[in-house]
């Protein structure tokens, strides 16, 4: 389920380095709970943070199994201090700095049976607006994935009733 995996997916986005900054911030959601209530939009071009969610549930099961949990979310990559247009170039890194981190971490470790980007025509959004907060509109990325997890051993499934 969900706790098992979600801090590894934030694990995987903190492999991300690129120009001007060597890691990104990629809070936890369940180990130390460190989700922030507000951003400093000043730091953001050295100390970019990737904040994640889940979007959509779904699962399948039977008797019979296997047990399958389906997950939709987004995770919104804040990156640059406000949005001038003059920053622009030095965002172009990021799209191929998100897709490689996903793509050589499609199971997280183990954790799950797929992890990857959806199957949409906005996998990436962005640069875009992203506003966190009270804190001025700032350049980011919206990033849609899945995951795929296999969740025999926490769904009983009952026949009869």
């Amino acid at each position: 389920m969900i706790p098992a995996w979600i801090d590894a997916m934030q694990d995987v986005w903190r492999t991300i380095s690129g120009n001007g900054f060597q890691t990104v911030n990629a809070p936890y959601l369940i180990k130390h709970a460190d989700y922030p209530t507000a951003l400093d939009p000043a730091k953001l071009m050295t100390e970019p943070i990737a904040l994640s969610m889940i979007a959509e549930t779904k699962f399948q099961y039977s008797a019979g199994g296997p047990n399958i949990g389906f997950y939709q979310g987004v995770t919104e990559f804040h990156v640059a201090p406000n949005v001038e247009h003059g920053l622009l170039p030095s965002l172009m890194q990021w799209p191929g700095l998100i897709v490689v981190a996903a793509a050589t971490h499609l199971n997280l470790g183990g954790l799950v049976e797929h992890f990857a980007l959806q199957d949409r025509d906005d996998q990436i959004s962005g640069p875009m607006e992203l506003q966190y907060g009270d804190e001025n509109p700032h350049w980011g990325f919206i990033v849609y994935w899945e995951v795929k997890e296999n969740v025999n051993t926490a769904i009983t499934v009952a026949a009869g009733d």
